[in-house]
């Protein structure tokens, strides 16, 4: 009986068109060429992913060859792959030492790879060795690149080092305990290594925390990359800069684009990966420490220079600093607070936390007159008007300028519509708005030194959650900010505090609660020996206590009506 094979089910559709050259029965020696050939040609015209693919389907077919790794090996040190093109260079060097062969090309290829690596050391070591193996005129690409690594290490260990290991002797000690921390391998369980650190060494997997920099850091960072591309490529330099700002730009990455999105967020973050070794390779060779030392060879040049640009810097920011607090004065005598709440943030929490105390000796007097105005403009709005008429509504709302009246509008649900949903928080600009602010107010919080800063970041933090509707957040941070106030001693900062979470019991109509808020603003207004702060306060309180009596007689009839009705 004849077996029967079951054979495959044709695929449908038109396949993809085989190359000619693909249909004759090549021979593997002939393939093998053939595909580094077009590895070479490729790599000439710097396209080198296709070069690799081709030098790769060459070494299977050849893996012995080793003029295929010594190309290859050229190829990867052009994309910064220098590693494998050591370990390519190795082995091809092994393979011609089996041989008994001594080939000038890929001797001279290890010493490159060596050199680019940044191993000086190595590279002049073999550099010095194969000019004892060949002779002739092999041997002048050899000395050639000896000269050059003898001067890279005359750069970094001439005279320009000196005067910067007395600058920064305390730094290189930190930085080399911080690389011997990362090189030492721990290969001890995970529970055992946090115990011995004191950590939780229950959870499976560890809390990672976020490394959080203060702004004056990042300013340090952006500056220092900006500087060492500078004095590198010159002009070049906002090209690497964009690039590192494409890497997550979302104009590029867009979320529509299914394919392409992860092709191009690999290629831009290989590409810059590639830049910046590259970078690490000059800056090896010529160091910014002896750029810097031949630029200024004379100290006490460099010392005046230092000097002159530090005086000018100063004499700017004074300046500037004079134009901020007459803008803050003029804002406050036009009652703009929103606008001058909005200039003070900008100007504190962008430009003068950039600023240190050798650029700006000022730098605490010019804080506080900058918030104890800002608290005066906040303290001036709350005040009994002339004339004053006890309003239809609620007038302790009115006194605190409390905006009870927001009528929200009610969507509609509709299924399958997301707009209709009730979780709006999310796509409410308002909302989002208020929740980026408290990141950068808590933000700034960690990194504030100044007790008057502090009451001013958890006021305003306490303000955002009372706009929101958060009262009982709005309580908690204003709490926090009475008890810092007292590390300042700031009866003004205290005051605007405790209004808040008197604006916060108002709003829910705990009169008593409110009622024992007062009696503490008032104790903190008669302090500030402020007649209209205090007859604002016992106004408040006059308007709370009939407030109270309304609600609590309003109570008595209900409990009556209750019992009648039984």
């Amino acid at each position: 009986m004849p077996s029967i094979t079951l054979t495959g089910v044709p695929q449908s559709g038109i396949q993809e068109a085989i190359p000619v050259w693909e249909k004759i029965d090549w021979s593997p020696e002939v393939e093998q060429g053939i595909y580094k050939d077009w590895g070479k040609y490729y790599s000439r015209r710097r396209r080198e992913s296709i070069s690799m693919n081709y030098y790769d389907k060459a070494l299977k077919l050849s893996p012995d060859d080793h003029a295929t790794l010594y190309h290859r090996s050229q190829s990867r040190r052009k994309t910064a792959r220098i590693e494998s093109a050591l370990k390519d260079s190795r082995e091809a060097q092994r393979l011609l030492k089996n041989l008994s062969v001594q080939n000038a090309p890929v001797n001279l290829e290890v010493c490159d790879a060596l050199y680019e690596l940044n191993q000086f050391e190595n590279a002049k070591a073999e550099l010095f060795n194969n000019t004892r193996i060949f002779t002739g005129n092999k041997t002048k690409a050899f000395e050639n690149r000896l000269h050059v690594v003898d001067e890279n290490i005359k750069d970094a260990c001439g005279d320009g080092l000196s005067p910067f290991i007395l600058e920064n002797e305390k730094i290189m000690s930190l930085v080399k305990e911080l690389l011997n921390e990362k090189a030492r391998i721990d290969n001890r369980p995970l529970w055992k290594k946090l115990k011995e650190q004191g950590k939780c060494d229950i959870l499976s997997i560890p809390e990672i925390k976020e490394q959080i920099l203060s702004p004056l850091e990042i300013a340090r960072r952006k500056r220092a990359f900006d500087i060492c591309n500078q004095v590198y490529i010159d002009r070049t330099w906002i090209d690497i800069l964009f690039l590192k700002n494409l890497r997550d730009n979302p104009n590029l990455l867009l979320e529509q684009c299914k394919n392409s999105k992860g092709v191009l967020r690999s290629l831009t973050v290989n590409q810059y990966e590639v830049i910046k070794k590259f970078l690490k390779m000059i800056h090896a060779r010529s160091p910014i420490y002896y750029v810097r030392y031949k630029k200024y060879a004379n100290m006490d040049r460099l010392r005046k220079f230092q000097e002159a640009l530090l005086f000018r810097i100063q004499y700017q920011t004074r300046r500037n600093m004079i134009t901020a607090l007459q803008t803050i004065r003029r804002l406050r005598t036009e009652k703009n607070l929103t606008r001058l709440a909005s200039y003070i943030e900008e100007i504190m929490g962008d430009y003068v936390v950039l600023k240190t105390n050798r650029i700006m000796p000022w730098k605490i007097e010019f804080i506080n007159e900058v918030y104890n105005t800002l608290g005066l403009a906040l303290a001036e709005q709350y005040y009994v008007p002339k004339n004053y008429k006890q309003p239809s509504g609620n007038p302790l709302h009115h006194l605190l300028h409390l905006n009870m009246n927001k009528t929200m509008e009610i969507s509609k649900f509709v299924f399958g519509d997301r707009s209709t949903h009730q979780d709006q928080d999310i796509v409410d600009p308002a909302i989002t708005k208020s929740r980026q602010m408290i990141a950068r107010l808590e933000k700034r919080m960690i990194f504030a030194k100044h007790s008057i800063e502090k009451c001013y970041l958890l006021h305003q933090i306490a303000s955002i959650h009372l706009q929101s509707n958060r009262y009982d957040e709005c309580c908690f941070v204003a709490r926090k900010a009475i008890q810092e106030t007292k590390n300042c001693n700031s009866y003004l900062w205290s005051f605007l505090s405790t209004i808040i979470i008197v604006k916060s019991s108002a709003a829910l109509n705990k009169t008593e609660r409110t009622k024992e808020v007062l009696r503490k603003a008032l104790k903190i207004a008669e302090k500030l020996h402020c007649p209209e702060i205090i007859d604002f306060v016992e106004t408040c309180m006059a308007h709370n206590e009939r407030l109270y009596l309304k609600l609590s007689a309003s109570r008595r009839e209900s409990k009556m009506s209750a019992r009648s009705s039984l």
